[in-house]
Formats: C-alpha cells, structure tokens, sequence
C-alpha cells in the first residue's frame, strides 16, 4: 500500500511517500520545508496567523505530490506546537478545510510511540531493552523506552525553538532535563537520537554539501564532537553559520539551542555517544496507518 506520511512539527513540516509491504516501510519520496508553525506559541499560546498560512501553502504542495505520486492513504499529524496551542481546534479546522484530510493532534503519549516505532523497526529486536530513544523537536523533547509495562516516555516542553524564542530557559535547561529520567532507566543506554538537531549535527560532522538520509542514518556522534561543533557555531553570526556545511539555511539560528538540550541530555544521562536516526516518528505514522 502507498501511503503519504505528513508531520507538522514545531519548526518544521515534514513529508514521506512510501509503500509498506510486509511490515517493511520503503521510502519513495521525502521532502522538509521550516514552516515554523510554532513560532510564538511558546509565548503567546497560540498558533499565528502568519504562522499557519506558511504551513498551510507547503501543505497544498504536499497533497499535490501525494497526487502525483498516486498515494492511496495520507496520514496528516501535529505534534508540540500545535498541541499546546490555545486555537488548536482552529488550526484543525483550517488544515481540513484546505486539504480535505482531517488533522490528528497526537497527544504526547502517542507522538513518543509512533517515533519509537520508526526508529526501532530498524534495530535488532533482540536488544531492544538497551535502546533508549531521544526525540529532540523544536518544541519538546522526549526520552523514549522499553519496560515491564511496555513503551514509556518522559516528555519536557523544551525544544530548540523554545529555547531559542525564552532564551532566559537555559538557565533551567537542568532543572527541566531532570524530569526526564525516571528510575530504572537501563544500566549503560544506548541511545538513539531523532529530530533535526541530531541529524543536522551527523551532516555536519560528515561536511555534506548536500544532506544525503543514506549517511546521517546510524552515524555516531560523540559527545566530545557536538560540544566542539556547538562552540563552533556559537562563535559565528548567522550569516556566517548560514556557510557551514550540512547546516540547513532555516535552521541556522536554532540550531546553537538544539545542541545546548542536547549536550545537557547526554550529561544527565552519562552518555557519550549518540547515534543519529532517519526512521522517525514519519516511519511510525506510516506503520500504524
């Protein structure tokens, strides 16, 4: 079956085409554009107008490809920014209105599992219980793991836009991070990072002139590097940023905020080395549609 997964996620909307045949996910077509539909949600509680009409204008282009490329089913899903938001319902109305799919809002429950499902249909199933999943978004982070009980997760409204629009966050960045760890994580993690942090931060290291998923997906990145490509980018101004290999041009002036939650996670954590993941919570849409 061809399905279209789309993801309106805090900074940016994300689309995957792909037919899943035998449980197996096999992409066909991806694309991103840096909507930021959270802009200002942190702050004002809503989702703005001008917002919206940039999400809105990429999702026409979307459905459009969806069409050409004769998709049978398309899954349309919101994640922080929107779930926070005050017009929320608004936004869902508008979305429908103009795509004709109805918008689901996940809930924080169900974002963390369908982003461990994208990620773990790729990894030995046999040491799942050592994988530790980190889902670094423009709007929350969340840990992600196995238990007795099944799939749980620990979710913080602290992502790169976030912290980039309430800069006074950083100094609570450990404080908020703490609550992320529950007792009984597993003895030595390994961790498993998804979102544009974490992806950006493997094209960077890789110095791709061209961001190719084939190489991103499953590189380790160690602590040691992204604290050394943080300072880096910290000691540049935007436009120079904007030269650096690997660095998307709209993720630019966020892109310091990711590293800084990200440098903190592993700290609290005790790890040293993260290894980047293409099959996200896009993945996970598509196997549950």
């Amino acid at each position: 079956m061809r399905i279209a997964a789309i993801d309106i996620g805090t900074n940016s909307t994300r689309l995957l085409v792909a037919n899943y045949i035998g449980g197996q996910v096999i992409p066909l077509y991806t694309e991103l554009e840096a909507t930021r539909i959270g802009e200002g949600v942190g702050g004002a509680g809503i989702i703005s107008r001008c917002a919206l009409t940039r999400t809105l204008e990429c999702l026409e282009r979307y459905i459009n490809k969806c069409i050409q490329f004769k998709v049978e089913k398309v899954r349309l899903v919101a994640t922080s920014a929107v779930r926070d938001a005050q017009n929320k319902l608004e936004v869902a109305e508008e979305v429908y209105k103009n795509t004709r799919f109805q918008l689901e809002i996940l809930t924080g429950e169900k974002e963390a599992e369908l982003s461990y499902l994208g990620v773990i249909s790729d990894l030995e199933q046999a040491e799942l219980k050592k994988y530790i999943v980190l889902d670094l978004g423009g709007g929350s982070t969340e840990l992600i793991y196995p238990s007795p009980k099944g799939i749980e997760f620990r979710s913080v409204n602290l992502g790169a836009v976030r912290l980039f629009e309430n800069k006074k966050l950083m100094d609570e960045t450990l404080t908020i991070l703490a609550n992320l760890i529950p007792k009984g994580f597993p003895v030595k993690p390994i961790l498993v990072g998804v979102g544009g942090t974490v992806t950006t931060l493997a094209a960077i290291k890789l110095g791709l002139e061209k961001y190719d998923p084939a190489q991103v997906h499953g590189y380790h990145l160690y602590l040691e590097d992204i604290r050394s490509i943080g300072n880096k980018l910290n000691k540049l101004s935007l436009d120079q940023r904007k030269t650096v290999k690997g660095l998307q041009l709209e993720r630019a002036d966020i892109i310091p905020y990711g590293i800084y939650i990200l440098e903190k996670v592993m700290e609290v954590l005790g790890v040293k080395k993260i290894t980047a993941s293409e099959k996200d919570i896009l993945y996970g849409i598509i196997i549950t549609a």
